[in-house]
């Protein structure tokens, strides 16, 4: 597992997905080294087949006190849905936490 320190963490999940199973593999995540200084999380969109829904979704975050000090922004279009939009691995990212919906990647 890498370090992550200072890191922005995008996650996404495919159709084999479940609510409980994204629940544990996220709990699984918070458990990792340095996770406490995980800058932010950015979760992609859910396919359908996997039934996480919005409120589903909330709630999960929302249940994981350590990410309450932390900007999650979640449904953004990249993952295993369309559009498909690829992110350069290992760049740096900036969160608008204003509009809670803008990720501006800064250099690569």
């Amino acid at each position: 597992m890498p370090d992550l320190t200072n890191s922005v963490l995008f996650l996404e999940d495919d159709e084999l997905t479940s609510p409980s199973n994204f629940d544990r593999d996220l709990q699984s995540l918070i458990h990792q080294k340095n996770f406490d200084r995980v800058k932010g999380i950015v979760i992609g969109k859910f396919q359908l087949k996997s039934e996480v829904s919005e409120t589903l979704l909330r709630k999960i975050i929302q249940s994981k006190q350590e990410l309450a000090s932390i900007p999650v922004l979640y449904n953004l279009n990249f993952g295993h849905t369309t559009p498909h939009i690829c992110f350069p691995i290992g760049g740096f990212v900036k969160i608008d936490t204003k509009s809670r919906k803008q990720i501006i990647i800064e250099k690569h």
